[in-house]
């Protein structure tokens, strides 16, 4: 592979924040940190890292709120997309951590290779190295388009020399040549199990061969996309209630069966060893003392720091009656557009503030798995937080709006403060189902393509689809089934932007008083670089979309 490098930004952020002028390149003491297996896995958990430091409620923000699910007036430029390369938002984070990430992995690649213990040994270490790599490429693709692409080790200072020259590569390039990395240079050295069962839940075979499918996915080449999914198909089989139950899709369950790869976080009674903050942003309002949004609920923290909370927008979920003492929904169309429909949610007593009926949870239907003759999509329990499912309460927001938050999918059981030890289930297979429907879908073969759309609606307890033939038909069909399975497990940025609707998804969804609505436009889909990592290259590196928006 021909060798290439990255710009002297990023490994100023890579050298632990040391001067340029010092003489240190390496992160670990390579004479003596890879002379037996021991030590090279040390070494190769620090790539890990920069995996927990990527997620948390700026990136919620960025991947969930800036969509069409979920809306937040916050002024955190990354919910409104107020971006730009001054004011990057977010994207620092990502520019920073990943490159921090790659640049341990191919240092890991590099000198575990050249150790002298047992090749087998060695060949899987850097395997799992080489997964690593590519799940920060991932990342740095999909939020910057093309970007500096590099595969060695930053060895010396005329390496660090040649890193300031390089430009951006193009992002269908690094893909195609991740997958084929990946294909040839890690799987044959990785065991072919599920993500849960790889040694201390770490990249593996499962973790590779999903990279590879969104690699092939993104640059449209759908026959590659389906080797690695009939594969992931081979580690899992059928998507089901009885070998995956959608119970365990809520985050504080780890490790789950159906995981492919979890950000682990911990946390024990002597003390917060992770304090995260993506709950901050899927939990209802917080009232103090146990109380959120107008229904008591201790199970979920009575201690809890302030937050700003996701509320879903009219597309993603709502309930709202009629105008007038009327036991009805309204027919306003935007209202009746809902990806989730029905909620269990009833009519309650008239409003006069209102002018209509309030919204209820109706507990009765929950357990009946109906309402007004229709099925209750169980996923909606989940993602959208309506109340207490236990007693029935129902969120203020939700009677006066019929607008969930989000759910319970995301909440802490006995949270303290602003911990959040769940584990973030960043690539599950009913993901990896999904995309196989899209495949087939796009290669003209609807049966197949239904046939996986309906394995996570059939657990999810509603109909399955029949008999839809039109393309663009099934995938609109598989655009709001990623939205009822993964909405708020930060995916749907991606997910919008690789479909080219982004900017009008938003748009049309937004609320009308969305801030996002002020500040967004069609380049936002990708962020800018940070001017300062621009600045650092003599402007090597630039941002020809935001010509014009600098500040």
């Amino acid at each position: 592979m021909k060798r290439t490098f990255l710009s002297l930004s990023i490994l100023a952020a890579a050298l632990w924040a040391c001067s340029l002028e010092e003489d240190r390149t390496s992160f670990a003491d390579r004479a003596h940190s890879f002379g037996n297996p021991m030590q090279a896995e040390a070494v190769l958990k620090s790539c890990y890292t920069p995996v927990g430091s990527l997620f948390n409620s700026a990136t919620a923000m960025m991947m969930e709120i800036a969509s069409d699910l979920w809306y937040n007036n916050t002024s955190t430029v990354d919910a409104i997309s107020s971006i730009s390369p001054s004011s990057p938002g977010q994207g620092s984070t990502v520019w920073k951590q990943c490159y921090l990430g790659i640049m341990r992995c191919n240092e890991c690649i590099e000198c575990i290779g050249a150790a002298t213990f047992d090749e087998s040994v060695k060949a899987s270490l850097t395997a799992e190295a080489r997964v690593l790599r590519a799940f920060y490429y991932y990342y740095l693709t999909n939020v910057f388009d093309g970007v500096p692409f590099y595969t060695c080790m930053v060895a010396d200072r005329e390496t660090q020399d040649e890193i300031r020259r390089l430009p951006r590569t193009e992002a269908r390039t690094i893909r195609a040549t991740l997958y084929d990395d990946l294909e040839q240079n890690a799987l044959p050295y990785l065991e072919a199990v599920r993500g849960s069962e790889v040694k201390e839940n770490r990249a593996g075979q499962a973790l590779a061969l999903m990279l590879m499918a969104k690699f092939a996915m993104w640059n449209e080449d759908w026959d590659a996309a389906l080797v690695p999914l009939e594969a992931l198909e081979a580690l899992y089989g059928p998507l089901t209630e009885e070998r995956y139950p959608l119970e365990e899709t809520v985050w504080w369950k780890k490790d789950t069966a159906e995981s492919i790869f979890e950000v682990q976080h911990a946390w024990s009674a002597e003390g917060v060893q992770y304090a995260g903050t993506v709950c901050n942003m899927y939990y209802p309002t917080y009232d103090g003392e146990g109380w959120y949004n107008g229904v008591y609920m201790p199970q979920w923290g009575t201690e809890i720091s302030n937050h700003s909370s996701a509320r879903a927008t009219w597309r993603f979920g709502c309930f709202r009656p009629a105008s007038g003492d009327k036991a009805s929904e309204t027919t306003s169309e935007k209202y009746l557009e809902g990806i989730f429909r029905p909620l269990p949610l009833t009519y309650g007593p008239y409003s006069e503030d209102l002018g209509r009926r309030t919204a209820v949870l109706d507990l009765a239907a929950i357990r009946a798995g109906t309402i007004r003759g229709e099925k209750i999509d169980r996923r909606s329990l989940y993602v959208l937080g309506m109340g207490d499912l236990d007693t029935g309460d129902t969120f203020t927001e939700v009677q006066k709006n019929g607008r969930p938050f989000a759910g319970r999918k995301f909440w802490v059981p006995g949270r303290v403060s602003s911990y959040d030890s769940n584990n973030y289930k960043i690539f599950r297979y009913a993901d990896a189902v999904q995309m196989a429907a899209e495949c087939w879908c796009r290669k003209g073969e609807p049966e197949k393509a239904l046939a996986y759309l309906n394995q996570p609606r059939i657990r999810a307890g509603v109909d399955p689809v029949e008999g839809v033939t039109d393309e663009e038909e099934i995938m609109g069909l598989i655009q709001d089934e990623r939205a009822r399975e993964l909405g708020g497990e930060m995916h749907r940025r991606f997910d919008l932007v690789r479909w080219g609707i982004w900017y009008d998804a938003i748009l049309r969804y937004a609320p009308a008083n969305a801030t996002i609505l002020t500040y967004i436009k069609p380049f936002h889909r990708y962020y800018p670089i940070p001017d300062t990592e621009c600045a650092l290259t003599g402007y090597i590196l630039t941002n020809p979309d935001y010509v014009g928006y600098e500040n």
